[in-house]
């Protein structure tokens, strides 16, 4: 039976557990474990105990077989998954509110956007509720992969946490699918791993509930963006390049549906070269030397970041003269408004009523 839980606005909301789904893995567990070193028994043994003490809501729903559009092609899926890793911690978070049932996750070097093992924090919390176990920090453990006995892995296509290069050896383990978030909101994201899952009626559900949130905050802030509604998004890291985020990143797409505009950046500033984010239409890099100039909206969000690097910035002699550390309209998003999903995207737009209201 579909089980949805009930969604509360402006709350975390726990997960409510069933039993897990178990199922016979061994011909694909097998082969996989044929192309790596041996070694793998025993973690084998432990991922298996952490599956079975797992709470995975069923979500199904839908027609199977079912083809999936990826950012590397159609991908056909025979069966709904039971059993998925995510090596991206992007993606987990969309996995964990769609109740999909995630077994496994990718986590990242410990920092301000994480917990201790390295998992954002802004889905940790749910992560623990659902016994989902944290295979590795860093680069993908194919190993720890392969113990967990997936039936679905999923990868991002771009972003520090993509495990694309290692595609070839992740789809002998189980069907591999790949995503680009780069270009899309979190609703985007969470509507498409939906569709791989068969969890439409839940995406449905998670994205109705924060458009309701969204048209209350823009009627909140509305007053306060009487005078200019331009805003710039930033994480602010001088004296090294700072990324300036733009309308088609996941907080520009947010920000404009706030009632908010996102600034332009002028020409040669946009259009110079990006470095090793060549290719990325989402943010743009821009040295100490031009980082004035590269804000010249009334408000300014500075990503992933909390009150003391907001503080920082405004004391920044070097930007004293933008507009909005004039008039101290520059407001931390905190350290989970990096990478949204649904669990930050709901954070972040509390902070901004909480900061324009």
């Amino acid at each position: 039976m579909v089980r949805i839980v009930p969604l509360l606005l402006r709350r975390r909301i726990p997960l409510s557990p069933k039993m897990p789904r178990r199922r016979a893995f061994a011909t694909r567990f097998v082969a996989a474990l044929g192309v790596l070193a041996v070694g793998t028994a025993a973690v084998a043994c432990s991922s298996e105990e952490v599956a079975e003490e797992a709470s995975q809501p069923s979500v199904v729903s839908g027609e199977w077989p079912r083809t999936v559009d990826t950012a590397d092609g159609p991908i056909t899926l025979d069966a709904p998954p039971e059993r998925i890793v995510s090596t991206s911690v992007t993606l987990t978070g969309s996995l964990l509110a769609l109740d999909a049932p995630l077994i496994g996750t990718g986590a990242q070097p410990t920092s301000n956007t994480t917990d201790e093992q390295g998992r954002f924090s802004q889905w940790a919390d749910a992560a623990d509720e659902r016994g989902v176990e944290t295979l590795y920090q860093g680069e993908p453990n194919i190993e720890r992969i392969t113990a967990a006995a997936p039936d679905l892995i999923v990868v991002s296509a771009g972003g520090a946490d993509s495990a694309k290069e290692r595609y070839d050896v992740l789809s002998q383990i189980a069907p591999t699918l790949v995503f680009d978030y780069t270009d899309k909101s979190w609703q985007e994201m969470t509507t498409a791993l939906a569709a791989a899952v068969g969890a439409e009626e839940r995406a449905e559900e998670l994205i109705s509930e924060f458009d309701t949130k969204v048209d209350e905050a823009r009627a909140a802030i509305a007053p306060a963006l009487s005078d200019s509604s331009e805003v710039n998004i930033l994480t602010y890291n001088s004296p090294q390049d700072s990324r300036i985020f733009t309308a088609v990143s996941a907080q520009g797409q947010l920000a404009e549906r706030l009632g908010l505009t996102t600034a332009a950046l002028p020409d040669d500033i946009a259009n110079a070269d990006k470095g090793v984010m060549a290719g990325r239409a989402d943010v743009v890099p821009v040295g100490v030397e031009n980082l004035s100039r590269a804000l010249p909206g009334a408000i300014t969000f500075v990503i992933s970041a909390e009150h003391p690097a907001a503080g920082a910035m405004r004391a920044d002699p070097l930007l004293a003269e933008i507009p909005s550390v004039r008039t101290g309209k520059v407001y931390a998003l905190g350290y989970d408004s990096f990478r949204l999903d649904y669990y930050s995207a709901n954070n972040v737009v509390d902070r901004i009523v909480d900061a324009l209201a």
